[in-house]
């Protein structure tokens, strides 16, 4: 049964929703009742936003480092907001942090940060004692291929004998992606210099653009570049780098190396390029492909002094008094005319008896020879016991650019000495055009001294294939009965007491030794083909070896070992989706297994 009430119900009266006026109208409810009423949705707001404030503050530091202050700030926002969220919540967090499992997650808490703190302190001590001078060898290894973050052992020796405290002023803009590229790069190298001169070496950088009279100082024009200086002996080096937007590595261990030799003032030994048979020039621009201005600028970045010269013009140095003036090496590069002969023999100014005087005095001398060459210098080859072919060499098993006349001489064929100092580095040469180095004496003909030392030691240090041939005709082409077989030697190293049929000389009690090279090519070393495959550092080792200069074949550039993993599509496509998809699957798997078990 229905009921209906009446307009003067009390009941109805008390049930009818306030109106905006009357006695209990307009009442509101206060803001803190509201936000006790809330509070839980505030707390999840505040620890939501704290945690994402802090989160986006951590990846802008980490992946923007333009913008470090506005990540900082971003941080101490999301501690701030999640510090609130802890204030408003201190009864729950009380009985979090006291409560039985308080207690326990405190535990695991405190083991947490000791095991942290621990491996902090530790790595941080095992890095100060990395950085500290002279390291032990075993808390700083190498693993890499060709030891490309360690520094050669003759380097190591150079710093360990520097005489001064030295200080090295780096010019470079580091304000784009290049730039600061190449100076974590360069700063990688002269740490290591650093950390093995026991405090003697030390660095830092300058803007040159911010700092221009700092750069004009030290007569720095261009960068980036290094100005090396002895601190004591305000004695200055400048190396100019290479270019950051091409590479990253525009400073080198050896160019380095080279600034400290000259600091140090290790006398600087003259290599002289011998000119007035035709040989190539040094004095033209690099771009001419003929020149050897290239060279002549490698030897001069290690540390000698380098020159063009006649044998006439160097009477004084080999036959005067001074010791120092002694020509370290004579280069001849190319000669396409024979040596300019006196009419009396006994005339100084016949070159063969220059030539001559030099060596028997321990001279040392790389010939650079191409097929067939003038018939004076197969007359002093021949006085050591060696002759150079008339054709050039042909290649079938191993050419460039599908020309056989083009050889490839590469370690993996087997064609190089690994043994030799010259060749111990080399992987791979080019030389187009060559011919072969023969022997006229051999080995068992040799006369030796007292304590069994040959007289004539020759070594070969390349050597072209089994399918090979000298060719003499005008086709490219093998004859049994005309061409020489190979394999035939391209390059030979001797170490001389004397020439064929002289005996030993000594002086102050020690035997006059005599370094020769002999290449038969000239065309490998020139500005067209020396940056090609290990062309280039084949004829600097040669001139450190014929002047006894060992140490710097060691520090040459180092080459980083690019090792590709090559994947089919297929592949790739199951490393992309297995990375994306499913360890998170798997994990995801695993949450619903244990939520299965658990509800």
């Amino acid at each position: 049964m229905s009921t209906q009430r009446t307009p003067g119900d009390p009941s109805a009266s008390a049930r009818r929703p306030a109106g905006p006026e009357g006695d209990g109208a307009g009442s509101r409810v206060p803001l803190i009742q509201l936000l006790r009423d809330n509070a839980t949705s505030v707390r999840m707001l505040l620890v939501v936003s704290g945690a994402g404030a802090f989160l986006a503050g951590v990846l802008l530091y980490l992946f923007l480092r333009d913008l470090v202050s506005a990540a900082l700030l971003t941080m101490a926002i999301g501690l701030a907001l999640l510090a609130l969220s802890a204030i408003i919540s201190w009864r729950q967090v009380g009985r979090a942090v006291f409560g039985t499992r308080g207690r326990y997650g405190a535990n695991t808490l405190v083991i947490l940060i000791a095991f942290v703190g621990i491996a902090a302190l530790g790595n941080y001590y095992l890095f100060w004692l990395s950085d500290r001078p002279n390291p032990p060898g075993w808390l700083r290894l190498d693993t890499t291929a060709t030891k490309q973050f360690a520094l050669a052992p003759q380097a190591v020796k150079i710093l360990e004998d520097l005489k001064e405290p030295i200080q090295a002023t780096v010019f470079m803009v580091t304000d784009t992606a290049e730039g600061a590229a190449a100076w974590r790069s360069t700063q990688d190298l002269l740490s290591e210099f650093r950390r093995r001169s026991g405090n003697t070496f030390r660095f830092e950088l300058v803007d040159p653009e911010l700092h221009p009279n700092t750069a004009a100082e030290y007569g720095v024009s261009q960068y980036p570049a290094i100005a090396i200086e002895g601190l004591d002996s305000r004695r200055t080096e400048v190396i100019v780098g290479g270019n950051p937007r091409t590479t990253a590595d525009v400073f080198g261990e050896q160019s380095v190396t080279t600034a400290l030799l000259v600091v140090n003032q290790v006398k600087q030994k003259a290599v002289y390029f011998v000119t007035g048979h035709g040989e190539r020039d040094i004095a033209v621009a690099e771009d001419d492909p003929e020149g050897y201005s290239q060279a002549a600028v490698t030897l001069l970045r290690d540390n000698y002094r380098v020159a063009a010269r006649t044998l006439n013009d160097l009477i004084p140095n080999i036959f005067g008094d001074n010791p120092d003036d002694f020509p370290a090496a004579l280069i001849f590069a190319g000669p396409t005319s024979g040596f300019v002969e006196a009419e009396a023999p006994d005339d100084l100014r016949d070159e063969l008896a220059i030539l001559r005087g030099y060596l028997l005095k321990g001279g040392s001398v790389i010939f650079l020879l191409e097929p067939d060459p003038p018939e004076s210098f197969q007359t002093i080859l021949g006085e050591w016991g060696l002759t150079v072919g008339e054709g050039h060499l042909v290649d079938a098993a191993s050419f460039v650019a599908g020309e056989p006349t083009f050889l490839q001489l590469t370690r993996s064929n087997r064609q190089i000495e690994a043994s030799h100092a010259i060749t111990a580095p080399i992987d791979v040469v080019y030389m187009p055009g060559a011919t072969f180095i023969g022997r006229t004496v051999q080995e068992y003909e040799v006369d030796q001294t007292a304590a069994g030392e040959p007289y004539l030691n020759v070594v070969g240090l390349a050597t072209t294939t089994l399918s090979s041939w000298e060719e003499t005709g005008e086709e490219d082409k093998f004859d049994i009965e005309v061409d020489r077989a190979g394999p035939l030697p391209v390059m030979v190293a001797i170490e001389a007491l004397a020439p064929v049929g002289f005996e030993p000389r000594e002086v102050d009690g020690e035997l006059i030794r005599t370094n020769m090279v002999i290449i038969g090519d000239v065309d490998f070393g020139s500005n067209r083909y020396f940056s090609s495959a290990k062309n280039g550092d084949l004829l600097a080792n040669a001139v450190n070896w014929a002047v006894r200069d060992f140490e710097l074949i060691s520090i040459r550039p180092k080459v980083k070992a690019f090792r590709e993993l090559v994947l089919t599509k297929t592949e790739r496509d199951f490393v992309r989706w297995t990375g994306w998809l499913l360890m998170p699957a798997i994990i995801g798997t695993m949450g619903v297994w244990i939520w299965w078990r658990r509800r």
